[in-house]
């Protein structure tokens, strides 16, 4: 799977992830998320780098054949990033 790094607005970033713009900015100032400043204009703006996953093509060898094996494997990865959204709703 290819991943692809670009950089977005905050505000951007913000409504992609359904966040506030404070959130993002809070999150930027903490380390949270990886981010850059840049000259736009004479201003300092900060850019989000943004991750992209690349779609890969279904080829008739993917097809899932067990739907049990694939639920409980979704669900077990929900509940990681369940757990790992909750710490961070701690913390800030």
């Amino acid at each position: 799977m290819e991943t692809k790094i670009k950089s977005v607005s905050i505000q951007e970033y913000a409504r992609t992830h359904k966040l506030s713009i404070y959130t993002v900015v809070q999150q930027s100032k903490r380390g949270l998320l990886k981010s850059e400043t840049k000259k736009i204009n004479g201003k300092d703006e900060i850019f989000i780098f943004a991750e992209q996953i690349a779609p890969e093509p279904i080829s008739e060898g993917d097809k899932i054949e067990d739907y049990e094996k694939a639920y409980f494997k979704l669900k077990l990865q929900y509940t990681q990033l369940k757990t790992k959204y909750d710490k961070l709703l701690k913390k800030i």
